[in-house]
C-alpha cells in the first residue's frame, strides 16, 4: 500500500545567476550559449549589466524613429527569460505603442521560459581547468550553481585541477563527470538556496559516473537493496530497491508523481520482480534547499540464482514552476483590491492595515490553472520572497505569514512587518510562479547487482 513507501524529498530551487566565462586555462571554457536557451547578450550579461541594458532599451521603445523601436523590442526579446524580471509595469501612463510593444516583448519572452524549463542544459568542459573555473562555467552554461562546501566541513580546500573531455551532454553527465575527477561528491543538505553544494569524496565511496540514468533534468541511480528472509513465515520476506532521484537545480518542483504500478523491474534472463504491494502513486512535496529524493519500492524477495537487476524502467509526473515573476506595489497607505497580471497569475493587493505594533499586508494570488499545486498539503507558496522597500531602498523582511484562504486555483496570504513610523514611500514587492509546466519523465536504470 501507499503507506509502505517510504518518501524523503527536498528541493534547491531556483535560477542561479549566470556569469560570463573567461579565455585563460584556469578560467571556464566559453559557455555553450544555445543550451541556455538565451541570447549571446542575455547569458553573458550580469544581473547589474542585464538591468542596466532592459532599462536603456525599453526607453529606446518610445524612440521618435520607428527603426529605433522596433531595434530595441528585437533586442530586448533577444535578451532571454532572464530579462523578465526587469521589464517594467504597464500602468495609465504607459504610451499606447510601448504598452503594445511590452505585451509582446513579455509574451515571447514567457514562452521562451517554459520552454527552457521543459528541458535539460547542455554543457561542454573541455581541456585542463580548476575545479572552481569548471564549476563557474558550468553555471555560466547551464544556469546551475554549484558551491564548493569543503570549509563548511573542515576539509582541505586545496585547489583540485581537472581535464576534462565532455562536449554537449547533460548538465548532470558533466558534473558527474567533474566529481569523479575531483574526487568530490554531493552534499544534499547544504542549505543553499537555487544551489548544489559538494565536499570531498569519502574514500571508500565509489565513483558516480557509469551508475546513474539521465533522463532531461533529472539523474536517477539505484543506491541500496535491503533484503529480508524471514525464517519463519517466507511471505514476509522482501526486497527494498531505493532509488536516488535529483534534479538540476535550476529546476523548480511543485510535487512529483511517481506511479509504481507503472514500475517494470527486469532480472536475469528478462525475469520480472513484482512488487510487494501495489505502491499506489506516492507524491513527493520537494522542499526548500534540497536538490534529491529517495523513493524506496518494495519487492518481493527474488530467488537466490538471480543476480543481476537487468532493468528498471519507470515514469513520474513533475509539476514545476515555469516563470518566477516580480510583483511591484507603492502607495500602500492608500492601495486596495490593486490587481497585477503575469502569464498565467494574478496578484491581488487587498489592503495593509495596521495590528498594534504590527502592519499586516493581505494578498490574494489566483491561477488560471494551478492543477493540483495549491492543495493544503503544499508549502511551497509559503516560501515565496515577499519584503518591502522603504524610501531609502532598503529591503525590509516579512515577521510572518498566514494562510487566510485556500481554494484549488486560489490562495490568499497575510504577511506581517514590523515597521517604525507610517508606510509612506514604502514598496511592497511579492515574487512567485507565474506559469507552470508539466514534465513527463521516463527513465531506465540498467544493471543493479543483487546483494
Amino acid at each position: 500500500m501507499f503507506s509502505s513507501v517510504i518518501l524523503a524529498a527536498a528541493l534547491l530551487a531556483g535560477q542561479a545567476e549566470t556569469e560570463g566565462p573567461a579565455s585563460t586555462a584556469d578560467s571556464p571554457p566559453k559557455a555553450n550559449q544555445a543550451a541556455e536557451g538565451s541570447s549571446k547578450a542575455g547569458s553573458t550579461l550580469s544581473s547589474g549589466e542585464l538591468q542596466q541594458a532592459v532599462l536603456r532599451l525599453v526607453r529606446q521603445l518610445n524612440d521618435a524613429q520607428l527603426t529605433k523601436r522596433d531595434a530595441a523590442e528585437k533586442e530586448l526579446t533577444a535578451l532571454g527569460p532572464s530579462a523578465l524580471e526587469y521589464l517594467p509595469q504597464i500602468t495609465a501612463r504607459t504610451p499606447a505603442e510601448v504598452k503594445d510593444r511590452l505585451g509582446r516583448i513579455r509574451r515571447a519572452l514567457e514562452n521562451a521560459a517554459v520552454e527552457l524549463a521543459s528541458r535539460p542544459a547542455v554543457v561542454s568542459l573541455e581541456g585542463p581547468m580548476s575545479l572552481e573555473a569548471a564549476l563557474k562555467s558550468l553555471q555560466a552554461q547551464s544556469g546551475n550553481r554549484v558551491v564548493d562546501f569543503r570549509g563548511r566541513f573542515d576539509q582541505q580546500q586545496t585547489p583540485i585541477q581537472v581535464n576534462m573531455n565532455v562536449s554537449n551532454v547533460t548538465f548532470w553527465q558533466a558534473l558527474d563527470t567533474l566529481l569523479d575527477q575531483a574526487r568530490m561528491t554531493i552534499y544534499n543538505y547544504g542549505g543553499e538556496s537555487a544551489a548544489l553544494t559538494i565536499i570531498s569524496r569519502p574514500s571508500e565511496e565509489t565513483s558516480r559516473s557509469g551508475k546513474a540514468a539521465y533522463a532531461g533534468q533529472f539523474r536517477f541511480e539505484a543506491v541500496r537493496l535491503d533484503a529480508s528472509r524471514d525464517l519463519r513465515n517466507p511471505a514476509n520476506n522482501s526486497l527494498q530497491l531505493a532509488l536516488d532521484i535529483a534534479w538540476e537545480p535550476r529546476l523548480r518542483p511543485i510535487v512529483i508523481t511517481i506511479p509504481l504500478r507503472d514500475l517494470k523491474i527486469l532480472g536475469d534472463e528478462a525475469t520480472p520482480l513484482e512488487l510487494d504491494e501495489d505502491g499506489g502513486e506516492p507524491e513527493v512535496t520537494p522542499m526548500a534547499n534540497v536538490s534529491a529524493t529517495e523513493l524506496i519500492v518494495p519487492l518481493k524477495l527474488p530467488s537466490r540464482s538471480l543476480k543481476t537487476l537487468r532493468s528498471i524502467r519507470g515514469r513520474m509526473d513533475v509539476l514545476a514552476q515555469a516563470i518566477v515573476e516580480t510583483f511591484e506595489f507603492a502607495e500602500l497607505e492608500r492601495l486596495k483590491e490593486s490587481e497585477q497580471k503575469r502569464a498565467g497569475v494574478s496578484v491581488v493587493f487587498e489592503q495593509m492595515r495596521k495590528n498594534q505594533d504590527v502592519f499586516e499586508i493581505r494578498i490574494r494570488v489566483v491561477y488560471d490553472a494551478a492543477s493540483n499545486a495549491l492543495e493544503s498539503h503544499r508549502g511551497w507558496i509559503l516560501d515565496n520572497s515577499a519584503y518591502l522597500i522603504d524610501p531609502a531602498g532598503n529591503v525590509v523582511e516579512n515577521a510572518g505569514v498566514e494562510v487566510t484562504r485556500q481554494q484549488s486555483d486560489e490562495i490568499g496570504l497575510s504577511y506581517k512587518f514590523v515597521v517604525d513610523g507610517g508606510f509612506k514611500g514604502y514598496k511592497f514587492v511579492y515574487k512567485t510562479a507565474a506559469a507552470l509546466t508539466k514534465l513527463p519523465v521516463e527513465f531506465e536504470i540498467k544493471d543493479v547487482e543483487l546483494p
